[in-house]
């Protein structure tokens, strides 16, 4: 079995959250983020977050 990395776009408010859960656990999705969303490009996650 091959192993997939997948990234999540994560803002800076978004990361403190994970950040404060001492990194296990993604916060509730804010209401203009209705749905999970990874990708599997790390500079596409990036710019996704940036935007």
């Amino acid at each position: 079995m091959k192993t997939a990395t997948l990234f999540r776009p994560t803002g800076p408010n978004e990361l403190a959250l994970v950040e404060e859960s001492g990194f296990k656990r993604w916060p509730p999705r804010l209401s203009e983020q209705p749905i999970f969303y990874p990708v599997c490009n790390e500079d596409y996650a990036r710019q996704i977050a940036r935007d």
